[in-house]
């Protein structure tokens, strides 16, 4: 069984509960980017992984599986819009190529909610000029937020306009037998969940690491984020 999963800090109880509850020989874990690993479960090189929003319509024969998901009820701290301009005087924007689903939601904000038309550009620069904005993804936005001047959270922002949560990834199975190894998944995830403070690799700043863990990042893929989900998708088929 192959399962890959997203490499950042947000999802280190998921790491936690599969290294410990999976029967060893039968689970093969892999980490990446997450549109890497959405192109790793398209290619047929895993039967599950948690993958962006914006990539699960484009998954043959998926199935979102499990209780669990990546999602944030508020500000995620993570995903954000950077700025030392006020955001109607923003007319570029560089954009993190490790996530398409925050590619995609940073340019439903910026039509639907902040009602700019900036010009969008692929990659971090090294410098950011007045008039431009930069969105990042991942861990790196805590370094990256310190030389800025404005930031806007993205999933803050999403609720902002829709008032519901905002998912950012969901465990998806594409073959039989990962499928059939949800039930598995899902207690392995949930004993994850119910040990955070276990689950905080040592070369993270612990109390930084818990409390990003329990205030800003929401594990449980209730009603609401599926609604979320289903808008979400309407927007990016349909957009405008």
């Amino acid at each position: 069984m192959k399962v890959v999963a997203v490499s950042y800090l947000n999802t280190v109880p998921f790491i936690y509960g599969i290294e410990r509850v999976s029967p060893l020989g039968r689970l093969s874990l892999s980490l990446a980017v997450p549109a890497a690993c959405a192109d790793i479960l398209k290619k047929g090189e895993a039967d599950i992984a948690l993958i962006p929003a914006a990539e699960v319509l484009q998954i043959p024969n998926y199935k979102v599986i499990t209780d669990y998901c990546i999602a944030a009820e508020g500000a995620v701290d993570t995903v954000a819009l950077l700025s030392n301009s006020q955001i109607l005087d923003i007319k570029r924007i560089y954009l993190d190529a490790d996530s398409r689903t925050s590619v995609l939601l940073v340019k439903i904000l910026a039509k639907e909610y902040w009602g700019i038309e900036p010009e969008w550009v692929d990659g971090i620069p090294l410098q950011i000029k007045e008039g431009e904005g930069v969105m990042a993804i991942g861990d790196k936005v805590f370094e990256m937020e310190k030389v800025f001047a404005k930031k806007w959270d993205l999933a803050h922002e999403w609720q902002q306009m829709t008032g519901l949560p905002f998912v950012f990834a969901v465990w998806v199975a594409t073959t039989e037998r990962g499928k059939e190894f949800e039930d598995e998944l899902n207690e392995a995830l949930k004993v994850g969940v119910e040990n955070i403070a276990a689950s905080i690799p040592a070369k993270y700043d612990f109390q930084k690491a818990y409390n990003y863990l329990i205030n800003n990042i929401k594990f449980n893929l209730d009603e609401p984020k599926r609604e979320s989900l289903k808008i979400f998708w309407e927007k990016i088929i349909t957009p405008g």
